[in-house]
């Protein structure tokens, strides 16, 4: 298992404000408050149930909101966006684990979050084989679990 660094919600804010006044998007409370609550949650989250959460904290917000202002936490790099599986996009805090790759089962969904050193090893050698400097990696491994008629996380 690979350990989390502490959010710092302050510094995400700063960085958000500022990537919104160098776009000239608006600075509104929504926007905020979809930020905190995705810094809440210590997982993988899709929009819609990013929306339900939100709703049943008591936070006024419309889908639309919640919507964009994934978009625009992707776009200025606070959140990571992936597509498991052909499933909806989900999304995770870059700054809880960075330089990470994810298992996922192909039964269940479960997903396993892990480092492997080497994994940077081999990015780097591909970039200089092509010539091309390595910036960062995304690297997803679709498994089946031992026991899927068994497993916890089955959905099912």
């Amino acid at each position: 298992m690979i350990s989390e660094k502490p959010v710092d919600l302050v510094e995400l804010k700063k960085q958000f404000t500022d990537f919104l006044k160098r776009k000239n998007y608006r600075n509104t409370q929504e926007r905020y408050k979809v930020l905190e609550r995705i810094a809440e949650l210590d997982k993988h989250i899709s929009a819609d149930e990013l929306y339900v959460y939100m709703n049943t904290q008591g936070d006024r917000v419309s889908r639309a909101t919640v919507y964009s202002t994934l978009d625009l936490l992707t776009r200025c790099t606070i959140l990571v966006k992936h597509r498991f599986q052909g499933e909806s996009a989900h999304f995770e805090l870059a700054e809880r684990l960075p330089d990470h790759d994810h298992l996922i089962c192909v039964e269940c969904g479960h997903i396993v979050e892990f480092q492997e050193e080497s994994l940077a090893e081999v990015q780097k050698r591909i970039c200089d084989m092509f010539g091309f400097k390595p910036v960062k990696h995304s690297l997803q491994i679709f498994a089946a679990c031992p026991d899927p008629g068994r497993c916890e996380h089955n959905r099912s």
